[in-house]
C-alpha cells in the first residue's frame, strides 16, 4: 500500500510556503506521496508552485466559520480523503483545521491519523468572552484528533486540559522553525544598499514591521508610535484588510514620506539588514516567528506583551514590552532606542542568543519525533 500524507491549511503562499515545507521534504524524503489542501493567494501571474508536492487541490477556506461557503470545502476534504487513503493528514489553521477534522470523522475511526498544529488558540487568559466559543470547538473536535500539536506554554496546558480522558496526544515544539541563515544582520555591509532600494537615509532611525496587517497585528499602532517620533522612519511589510487604512491614516498623519508600505515580501528577512529595531506589537500570537527572526538579525524587538512573545521575550534583556494598547509606551520604546545605541546593541546582542532556540533544525527534529511517533509502523 503507498504512503501519502495530506497537509491542510487555509492558504498556501502566507502559510504552506511560508511554514510548512521543511515538512513536506520530511514526507517526500521518506517515499510519501505529498497532497497539499488550501486555499489559492498567490497573485494572479504567479506561478502555483509548491515544493515537495505532488497534487495540489485549490480548495478555498473561509475565515469565519458562519458561512455556508465552507460546506463545499467540507464536502472537497471528505471526497480527498475517501478517495487517496491518506496515512496521515496533518492540519494546520483555525478555520480549515476545523473543517477539515470534522470531514474526518469516518476516516479517523477507520485508522487515519490526524494531527492538528495550533500556531495559537483562538482562546486565551483574558480573552473576551465569546472566544470561548472556540474552546467548546475544540473540546468537541479534539474527538477526530490524534495529536494537538502547540507552540507556546499557554496552549501546551490548554491542550492538555482538553485531552484529558481522551486518546489525543498533546505536545509543545519550539514553533515551526526559523531559517536563521537566510537573516541578514543588522548592521552589515548590506545596510546601506537595502535602505537604497527604499530610498531610506543612512542616518535615519528605521523600525520594521512585518506581519499580515489586520486588526489582531495591531500594525495600525506602529504607523501612530513611528509618526510621533522625529526623523523616524518604519518599513511595513506585509498585506491584509486594514493595509489601506494604514496607509491613509500614514498619509493624514502627515507621514507619508516616513512610513513606507512594502507589501508582502518574501526577502522579507533580507530586509531586516535595514533596520535598528523591530515592532511587533499583535493583541494575541501564538509564538510571533517574524519577531524572533528579527532577534537572530540582532535587533532590538518592541513587542507586546502576549502568550507568544513572553516565550522568549523578556523586557529590559532583549525586548521591550508593553500592553498593545499602551501607545504611549510604544513611542517612548522607539524614542529611547533612538536616542539609546548602547540598549540597542544590549538586546540585539542578547535577542541573537535567544533565537537559537527557535533555528529550523530545532523545530524539524522535533516534529520528527512526533512523526515516527504518530505513524503506523
Amino acid at each position: 500500500m503507498e504512503k501519502r500524507v495530506l497537509f491542510i491549511a487555509s492558504v498556501v503562499k502566507k502559510h504552506i510556503l511560508q511554514f510548512h515545507i521543511p515538512y513536506l521534504k520530511w514526507f517526500k524524503e521518506r517515499g510519501y506521496i505529498v497532497d497539499v489542501c488550501a486555499g489559492n493567494d498567490f497573485d494572479p501571474k504567479e506561478k502555483k508552485y509548491i515544493p515537495y508536492c505532488d497534487n495540489y487541490y485549490e480548495t478555498p477556506f473561509y475565515r469565519t466559520i458562519a458561512t455556508a461557503k465552507n460546506y463545499t470545502s467540507y464536502k472537497e476534504v471528505k471526497r480527498l480523503a475517501d478517495k487517496n487513503e491518506y496515512t496521515l493528514i496533518h492540519c494546520h489553521t483555525p478555520i480549515a483545521a476545523a473543517i477539515a477534522r470534522t470531514a474526518l470523522r469516518k476516516k479517523h475511526k477507520s485508522g487515519t491519523t490526524v494531527l492538528y498544529t495550533t500556531h495559537g488558540f483562538h482562546f486565551y487568559k483574558g480573552c473576551p468572552k465569546v472566544y470561548k466559543l472556540y474552546y467548546l470547538a475544540e473540546k468537541y473536535l479534539i474527538n477526530y484528533t490524534d495529536g494537538i500539536i502547540t507552540i507556546n506554554s499557554e496552549d501546551y496546558d490548554a491542550a492538555k486540559k482538553i485531552c484529558e480522558g481522551k486518546k489525543c496526544k498533546v505536545f509543545i515544539i519550539p514553533g515551526i522553525g526559523a531559517q536563521l541563515d537566510k537573516v541578514t544582520p543588522a548592521f552589515s555591509d548590506k545596510r546601506a544598499a537595502l535602505r537604497k532600494e527604499f530610498g531610506i537615509p543612512n542616518d535615519a532611525f528605521l523600525i520594521m514591521s512585518n506581519s499580515e496587517i489586520n486588526q489582531n497585528k495591531n500594525v495600525e499602532l506602529s504607523v501612530r508610535a513611528a509618526a510621533k517620533i522625529d526623523g523616524a522612519y518604519m518599513l511595513v511589510c506585509g498585506n491584509g484588510s486594514m493595509l489601506d487604512s494604514c496607509k491613509e491614516l500614514a498619509k493624514s498623519l502627515g507621514v507619508g514620506d516616513r512610513i513606507l508600505f512594502a507589501g508582502y515580501r518574501y526577502d522579507a528577512k533580507r530586509l531586516l539588514g535595514a533596520a535598528d529595531a523591530f515592532i511587533f506589537p499583535s493583541r494575541r500570537e501564538g509564538l510571533g516567528m517574524a519577531a524572533i527572526e528579527a532577534m537572530a538579525a540582532g535587533l532590538p524587538l518592541i513587542a507586546a506583551a502576549n502568550r507568544g512573545t513572553l516565550e522568549y521575550a523578556e523586557d529590559g534583556v532583549n525586548a521591550l514590552l508593553y500592553a498593545p494598547d499602551d501607545f504611549m509606551g510604544f513611542c517612548g520604546a522607539i524614542r529611547r532606542l533612538k536616542d539609546d545605541r548602547e540598549l540597542c546593541v544590549k538586546l540585539g546582542e542578547n535577542g541573537k542568543k535567544t533565537a537559537q532556540a527557535y533555528e529550523l533544525s530545532n523545530a524539524v527534529r522535533a516534529m520528527t519525533e512526533i512523526y515516527e511517533q504518530m505513524l503506523p509502523d
